[in-house]
């Protein structure tokens, strides 16, 4: 586990095994390198050279000299050369801090510091940018060993200072503690979606969501098929009815201090292991269909920072859990399904079920709780991946003011979005002859996702509503030095956070 702290003296004055220094392309000029040569390593810069240490974003080099009669590590990350938009070098100095956070770790380093240099290039408060350090480190620092025999001797203990550099008095404690808050709370999203299905069933997730509300004081309601069918929750109940574990309809609910504050309601889709159903997937599409829980994940992780941050807006967090199994009770191809608000809908194909359990949420919020604002976000399509990639999380809203705000705070925070043309042209690619709508799209028109995010159009009537396609960001993900190429990455934590810190700002 990291400690992470601000230190609250000069960066030098830090007694530490490791001092890391995060230089740009143009490190010979960096006052660091010079003290360094003068007081600790003459010839450093050559030394650097030789082992072809360019200051590029990914360049690292370590080297243990002799510091206060102490022999210490100065460890040498490259963020390259800093003149490119705010957003890319706030995230390169993200990947930065991932990528030390990962050599600690490596070399066994118990203690060390960073020193951030105040760059005015980011255009924000230095104030966020600890966060954003903060929420890195944090994230570099997980990993899934749970079900590893020898986990107790891969866990290790590092304590990392945030050294702020010469700004008066400022400690910057509020960022410290946002960061971890959501950084911890993202990384309790990873260690859900990464548990495999035959331990995160429905009912436990459920019981996970409960004990995290109990512990924080969040209101939490569950409800499985009975009451489903007393409401027509005819989507939720047509993925549910397959699997011999019941499925989990899971509210939480955080109430803010505020008088008359606003509503935002997060819906999240929590297919806890996928298999296609009686459309079954084949083996090598159905492995990692445990991450088809990822977007309740998400909204579970999230209210766990929303509980601790306390902000100024009430949040509903929606997450129906259920596996798409195939048996003699699961749903068809050409069955017809009534979902809660009356509309009805063709079952052309089971494996396109994340949309008919999220319609069936999305009614709920809007009956139950009248939301001024939804967000649902789902690993909804394989069409995402085509699309974007692991890169971006896809975005689809008709709000502009919505739009324009998850796209700032997904650049802000790293969790990047990416919109897509969500026109009327679509809505006719999901007519069907026989119902309101077919739960799949026509193959004349293509477009998967923007198509499923048109299914899930037609259940928000009065709220504003954006839609997160997070298929290609929610595990995966490579070359993110903070995350990890395989396993869960925690996506839409840190954007929906920002955003319900932010609203109405």
């Amino acid at each position: 586990m990291i400690d992470i702290q601000i230190s609250k003296k000069n960066f030098w004055d830090n007694k530490v095994e490791g001092l890391i220094f995060l230089l740009k392309k143009d490190w010979q000029k960096s006052e660091e390198i010079k003290k360094i040569e003068t007081e600790y390593y003459p010839h450093l810069k050559q030394v650097l050279e030789k082992h072809q240490f360019k200051g590029n974003l990914g360049d690292s080099f370590v080297l243990t000299a002799t510091k206060d009669e102490e022999l210490v590590q100065f460890i040498f990350i490259g963020l390259g050369k800093l003149d490119g938009a705010w957003d890319i070098e706030l995230e390169n100095l993200r990947r930065a801090v991932g990528s030390s956070v990962k050599l600690l770790k490596k070399l066994k380093i118990k203690e060390s510091i960073i020193n951030v240099a105040h760059e005015k290039i980011y255009d924000l408060e230095f104030a966020e940018i600890i966060k954003q350090i903060v929420i890195s480190a944090t994230l570099a620092d997980y990993e899934f060993i749970k079900f590893k025999s020898d986990k107790k001797e891969s866990e290790q203990n590092i304590k990392l200072f945030v050294c702020p550099g010469p700004e008066g008095e400022h400690t910057y404690v509020e960022s410290l503690r946002s960061g971890l808050i959501i950084g911890q709370a993202a990384n309790f999203t990873r260690s859900l979606a990464d548990l495999p299905p035959n331990v995160l069933t429905p009912k436990v997730l459920a019981a996970d969501a409960k004990q995290m509300a109990d512990d924080l004081g969040l209101d939490f309601e569950v409800f499985g098929r009975k009451k489903a069918e007393e409401l027509g929750m005819g989507g939720f109940l047509a993925v549910d009815v397959g699997s011999d574990e019941e499925g989990q309809f899971i509210i939480l609910k955080y109430d803010s201090e505020k008088k008359d504050a606003p509503t935002i309601a997060l819906v999240g889709k929590g297919v806890t292991f996928d298999s296609g159903g009686i459309s079954l997937k084949p083996a090598s599409a159905m492995s990692g269909m445990k991450y088809d829980m990822s977007g309740a994940a998400a909204v579970i992780g999230a209210m766990k920072a929303i509980a601790q941050l306390k902000p100024d807006v009430n949040v509903v967090a929606i997450a129906p859990a259920v596996e798409n199994m195939p048996s003699g009770k699961s749903c068809k191809q050409d069955d017809i399904i009534t979902f809660m608000n009356g509309k009805t809908a063709e079952i052309k194909n089971t494996d396109a079920e994340g949309r008919l359990i999220l319609a069936d949420a999305l009614c709920y919020a809007e009956k139950f709780h009248n939301p001024d604002v939804i967000i649902d976000i789902a690993t909804l399509t394989g069409a995402c991946v085509v699309a974007l990639g692991h890169s971006f999380t896809a975005l689809m809203t008709k709000d502009e003011d919505l739009r324009l705000q998850l796209e700032r705070f997904g650049w802000l925070t790293g969790d990047k979005v990416w919109t897509l043309p969500f026109y009327d042209d679509f809505k006719a690619a999901i007519k069907s002859d026989v119902a309101d709508i077919s739960n799949i799209g026509s193959k004349s028109y293509n477009a998967g996702t923007i198509t499923a995010g048109f299914f899930l159009s037609n259940f928000v009537e009065k709220s504003k509503w954006a839609h997160l396609d997070i298929a290609g960001t929610a595990d995966g993900v490579p070359g993110i030095s903070y995350l990890s190429s395989y396993g869960a990455t925690g996506a839409g934590v840190r954007l929906l956070v920002e955003f319900i810190l932010n609203y109405g700002k």
